[in-house]
């Protein structure tokens, strides 16, 4: 099934700054490899906004959202877990880090050497960054399978065959 991929392979950061493009595409996470490693719903959706300007006249610029949801392992019950993701972004990207006083705060610096960029290799990394550490459950979910496991236990418990055997031999004498 091929989704719409209306944004370009590799992007044209000044050119498009300059020109102020917008780009919007929805891709799948198996488009991902990095991110497919480590998710289990790859066919879900991965949409994505970018917006490209000039700052100071010089600097290219881009403001981003990619928003999907994530099936990641949980790091403590190794059970799905579903994380919203809606990741927004600032880049701006430069040649030198003596441009980066030129900037607010507020974005993320990229330095770059070349004039293009890959879209895959922006999405991704985006992704990544945004993904928690150590995925977990907001609750506890350990003391949950803690709690199945002893009930289990005590429904099978292999002393209850001894007990009902030397019930037996203790009839017979």
């Amino acid at each position: 099934m091929e989704l719409n991929k209306s944004l370009p392979g590799q992007l044209k950061l000044f050119n498009f700054a300059k020109k102020e493009i917008s780009l919007s595409g929805i891709y799948q996470i198996i488009d991902f490899p990095k991110i497919s490693e480590i998710a289990s719903n790859k066919k879900d959706n991965v949409r994505v906004d970018l917006s490209f300007y000039l700052k100071n006249n010089k600097t290219p610029c881009v403001d981003g959202i990619i928003q999907l949801d994530i099936v990641l392992a949980c790091q403590r019950c190794l059970e799905d877990l579903s994380i919203e993701l809606k990741v927004n972004f600032n880049l701006a990207f430069l040649r030198h880090e003596q441009q980066f006083e030129e900037l607010d705060s507020h974005y993320e610096i990229y330095i770059i050497e070349e004039e293009e960029l890959a879209t895959h290799d922006l999405i991704s990394d985006e992704i990544l960054l945004s993904i928690p550490m150590v995925p977990s459950h907001d609750y506890n979910c350990l003391k949950e399978i803690n709690e199945q496991e002893i009930v289990m236990e005590k429904s099978e418990n292999p002393f209850t065959i001894l007990k009902n055997i030397q019930k037996a031999d203790s009839g017979k004498e």
